[in-house]
């Protein structure tokens, strides 16, 4: 498989994972999560060992949420191949209100790992926008 077909893939498989958070479904993130993961914020780290553990952790990020989140706008996703089953993919987002307000900004970097025909996160790591001085909050944050 060609590099670019290999690093697509990833991105698209990232870009389900984006729909499943924005709906606010923790299951549906969970499905997209290899078993075990690792999800690394501004607050710690935390070992998700399985597709449980992501369920439970996306339920009390979403319950953290602003209220009046609304969707993640994201500035165009780069993807480095790693290897045939290895890609990480980064880029920045913000989290925007109804009023399409900032609500927080963040950098991301995932690393994905094809499992058979399947891209699976293995690390999410939500940082601050790449040059920028830290973790950007328009105001609520969570």
């Amino acid at each position: 498989m060609q590099q670019a077909d290999i690093t697509s893939e990833a991105i698209e498989a990232f870009r389900r994972y984006t729909q499943a958070f924005q709906a606010r479904d923790a299951r549906a993130v969970a499905a997209h999560f290899h078993e075990p993961a690792m999800l690394i914020t501004p607050q710690g780290v935390v070992a998700l060992p399985t597709a449980a553990a992501v369920e439970q952790t996306y339920r009390g990020v979403m319950a953290d949420m602003p209220p009046n989140y609304e969707r993640t706008e994201f500035s165009p996703l780069s993807g480095h191949r790693l290897s045939d089953d290895l890609v990480v993919v980064s880029g920045a987002a913000a989290w925007k209100s109804s009023a399409n307000q900032d609500l927080m900004s963040f950098g991301l970097t995932y690393t994905l790992r094809r499992r058979g025909r399947d891209w699976r996160i293995v690390v999410a790591a939500i940082h601050a926008p790449e040059g920028g001085g830290g973790f950007s909050s328009g105001g609520t944050r969570s």
